[in-house]
């Protein structure tokens, strides 16, 4: 018997429907009016590149008003089952290179969990640095040492390693940094008692201190991950195309092994391996309970490394398993891991968007022709709706303001990577992110505002040939580029805000929910922020 799909409120349906509307009339306007058909192949090819990007953002809204479509605003409830029904659990905790008194602490935590029956929980330290204090913890601590002399595919091998030297039928999974709640066996296992073919549950993760972003602009910004784990992940519930995130959660050992175990061949096991398992029929759970905190990076260079290596994994996942080649993977699960993955080239859309409108102010080249006041209603009309209400329907998990920021910040270094994996010249080495090491002045910080700087000084030089070109030629012609780099200016401008605030470090214990909405006096906020 099938469960009843629960729609979202209607006035979200309507509001998101009349988003959808104003969308794609506007991409069928640009495709008929406003591509440079008729003035020349460079004209053409820029005009089809921009129009290619917003064609790929209208389909990715598309499938997330889709999803939106059946959000359960409330995450799945924990089933009650008996205690003699908890299963054994092996309890993995992934390490290489992480400080001692980091790992003592994520032991302890794990140690605390709450279980009917403790015997049945077996918790490993698994090693891959193969280091004797590390060992030494572990047997002080009481828990199990696993290790292993070459550290093959990295923290996939590492937990495939640690596979064959355990057995129980579920497999709890965390980061050197992240330490759960008491209660995270309690609110995951019954899942797997009560539910048919469960792969794996996923919980948030959270942390316990602020993101880099928070670091610099203060408490204003939502915290940058809570919408995806919020509500994207729950949306992706009912389609089962729930993502693997690789900490702070429990899996299945029957769908690990039906998978081959840990997927090796990407840098990004974790979303590879939860792919797998769907794509043999096993279920993804998401639940937006926070379970567990960890430690946000602190300083520019992790925080990019970090992005970097989830941004090339996905890229290798796509490569490797080839997304839309996967057997057992329904197209909407095919279409919801397109667009989770898509969602890195993020750097090489926003770097577009930069540069274009300097192409035209410098080389007179057209990306965009047609009527100027028919585009301004047919583009105005689908931007509010998709940047402003469909923000304000979110409460504080979104804003679309914050989000571009946060992606412009990131653009030159992740632009780069991407393309670099894109075209084959790819990284498989894993970097494991430094946590608790905020630094200043780094390569990183530098690198970054050497790029925001030349971005900046380019658009405001191009805002002058464009008011001196309409001088003589008049504004309508210039009117679209103009506006288009004086928004970019404001961006700009905040992105080296960001490089030059030095991170504020907060103290532990600050929950995500104690920070105030974002609102637009809370965005000026940041200029006068100490």
């Amino acid at each position: 018997m099938k469960k009843k799909v629960q729609l979202t409120h209607p006035v979200k349906l309507i509001v998101y429907s009349v988003a959808l509307l104003a969308s794609v009339s506007y991409i069928v306007y640009r495709a008929i009016f406003t591509l440079p058909i008729r003035l020349g192949l460079l004209n053409l090819f820029f005009g089809l590149l921009i129009f290619a990007v917003e064609l790929i953002e209208c389909f990715e809204f598309f499938v997330y008003y889709w999803n939106i479509l059946r959000y359960k605003k409330t995450c799945p409830e924990t089933p009650k089952i008996s205690k003699k029904d908890y299963p054994e659990v092996d309890v993995l905790i992934a390490t290489v290179n992480e400080s001692k008194k980091m790992l003592a602490k994520t032991v302890a935590a794990c140690s605390e969990m709450h279980y009917p029956d403790l015997k049945k929980v077996h918790i490993y330290l698994c090693d891959d640095g193969n280091r004797p204090e590390i060992a030494r913890l572990a047997k002080k601590c009481g828990v199990g040492y696993i290790t292993r002399k070459k550290n093959d595919y990295a923290k996939a091998g590492n937990y495939n390693n640690a596979l064959k030297q355990t057995e129980s039928p579920l497999v709890a999974i965390f980061d050197a940094d992240m330490r759960p709640k008491k209660n995270f066996l309690l609110k995951t296992v019954p899942f797997f008692v009560t539910e048919e073919k469960l792969g794996f549950v996923q919980t948030p993760q959270s942390f316990r201190n602020p993101d880099i972003f928070q670091a610099r602009f203060g408490s204003q910004m939502p915290f940058e991950q809570d919408y995806f784990y919020h509500y994207i992940q729950l949306a992706r519930n009912h389609a089962n195309s729930t993502i693997l995130c690789g900490t702070n959660c429990v899996i299945s050992r029957q769908a690990l092994k039906a998978s081959g175990g840990f997927a090796w061949a990407t840098i990004a096991e974790d979303v590879a391996t939860g792919m797998i398992m769907e794509s043999k029929g096993y279920r993804g759970i998401a639940i937006s309970d926070i379970l567990a905190r960890g430690e946000a990076v602190d300083d520019v260079a992790g925080f990019l490394k970090q992005r970097s290596r989830w941004g090339r994994g996905c890229i290798q996942t796509a490569k490797a398993y080839g997304i839309f080649s996967v057997k057992g993977l329904k197209w909407r699960q095919k279409l919801d891991y397109f667009v989770a993955i898509n969602y890195w080239c993020f750097g090489l859309r926003r770097l577009l968007y930069l540069i274009l409108p300097l192409l035209f102010a410098f080389f007179d080249i057209i990306a965009i022709r047609g009527d100027l006041l028919v585009f301004i209603v047919f583009f105005f009309v689908q931007y509010f709706l998709k940047r402003f209400v469909v923000d304000w329907l979110e409460g504080n998990y979104r804003s679309a303001t914050w989000t571009k920021l946060q992606e412009i910040i990131q653009a030159p270094y992740l632009a780069f990577v991407v393309f670099k994996e894109l075209i084959g010249l790819s990284n498989k080495k894993f970097e494991v992110t430094a946590k608790g090491k905020a630094k200043s002045n780094n390569w990183a910080d530098v690198g970054l505002f050497a790029c925001h700087m030349a971005l900046l000084c380019a658009n405001a030089l191009g805002v002058a040939f464009v008011v001196l070109k309409s001088q003589a030629l008049g504004l309508t012609l210039y009117a679209i580029p103009l506006v288009w780099m004086v928004a970019n200016l404001f961006y700009l401008a905040l992105a080296i805000l960001f490089d030059l605030r030095p991170s504020r470090r907060h103290r532990e214990g600050l929950k995500p929910n104690q920070y105030e909405k974002y609102s637009w006096r809370a965005f000026v906020g940041i200029f006068g922020s100490k």
